[in-house]
């Protein structure tokens, strides 16, 4: 056989290419494809109220979520449903999707089904204290006062694996979730369901074998987890980082200084903390005080008690605001780096 002619190598070379090219265009087309599937990135928020009008048809389900933030892309996520028998689903309202959510989990909330006509949805935000989850309890069940939830948490009826027997505060093991109820719900009932559920996620997340894995016990780890809840800004790896931070200072003796304890030992969430305020003789003023606080300061969510248990290596010691929209720090080792960035953050006015 004859060599192939130069136009014949340009041919083939040609060729060559255009099938690279082809595979090229089909592999970022799988890749987008899959990224409309499972975006990238833990799932958001709960997104409130999600209501699928009677007659609705899949790819107005879809475009209902997509809508809401919930899914990326409606035509795909109708494709997929229909393709995979997904479906049909009931009109109704549902109250578990969360934004950026995977096409599989959008459709596992949509497959449980709306609530029941008289269900009460009692809706807890990650970082509520106790007291706040008592008058969000109070305000969304009729019926129920926050004294007779208290009467229920001191009457000893209501149990936690994790919290010890001794400890008579319940900071921090009312998980923050949403929640369904039926109308003639108890006290005791409400409140063992948060407690049930914290219970649940402290397993999944291996906090009994919490000493073994961080040297500290889980109370203590969720007493880190809750603040945390209440430090952190958006970007996820922060949680981590100041988990890290946390344990760093508390190894080496040094003073914590979390505002966010100081203005929970005042009775407050949220404010600026005076110079009289930072020397009230309280044991949850980490600026006087060192090691944790006496009791968690809030209600953590899963992210949060998850980096309390699993923080990074690293040798970060301080962090500081540096943007408001959205809250963000800066995490460093140094402290002369931590004075001149906090300088610029006041100089800007973030706080």
């Amino acid at each position: 056989m004859s060599p192939p002619r130069p136009a014949g190598r340009r041919l083939v070379g040609a060729a060559a290419i255009v099938v690279a090219m082809v595979g090229v265009c089909l592999l970022l087309g799988i890749l987008w494809v899959t990224r409309q599937l499972d975006p990238s990135g833990p799932q958001g928020d709960l997104v409130g109220d999600v209501v699928i009008e009677p007659g609705t048809s899949r790819d107005g389900i879809a475009a209902v979520l997509a809508d809401r933030g919930v899914i990326t892309n409606a035509r795909i996520f109708a494709l997929q449903a229909q393709l995979t028998g997904g479906g049909p689903w009931e009109a109704g309202r549902y109250v578990d999707f969360r934004a950026n959510s995977s096409f599989d989990e959008a459709a596992a909330v949509l497959d449980e089904g709306p609530l029941p006509p008289d269900a009460l949805v009692v809706r807890i935000p990650e970082g509520t204290n106790a007291a706040g989850i008592l008058k969000i309890i109070e305000e969304s069940v009729p019926g129920v006062t926050a004294a007779d939830l208290l009467n229920a948490l001191a009457s000893g009826q209501v149990t936690s694996r994790y919290k010890p027997p001794e400890v008579s505060n319940w900071e921090g093991f009312l998980f923050p979730d949403t929640y369904e109820f039926a109308a003639d719900a108890t006290p005791v009932e409400i409140l063992q369901t948060l407690s049930d559920r914290n219970d649940d996620i402290l397993d999944a997340l291996d906090y009994d074998r919490a000493e073994d894995l961080q040297g500290r016990s889980a109370y203590e780890l969720v007493t880190v987890a809750s603040l945390i809840e209440r430090e952190t800004g958006e970007p996820p790896e922060e949680r981590g980082k100041i988990a890290r931070v946390i344990f760093n200072r508390l190894d080496d003796g040094e003073i914590l200084g979390i505002d966010a304890s100081n203005l929970y030992g005042l009775g407050r969430t949220s404010g600026e903390l005076t110079a009289s305020d930072l020397e009230v003789d309280s044991p949850y003023n980490l600026r006087r005080n060192r090691g944790l606080p006496p009791t968690p300061i809030a209600s953590p969510g899963k992210a949060s008690l998850e980096a309390a248990i699993r923080a990074p290596v690293g040798d970060w010691r301080y962090y500081v605001l540096v943007s408001n929209d959205p809250p963000s720090h800066f995490f460093t080792a140094s402290a002369e780096e931590f004075e001149r960035v906090a300088q610029d953050s006041r100089d800007r006015g973030v706080f």
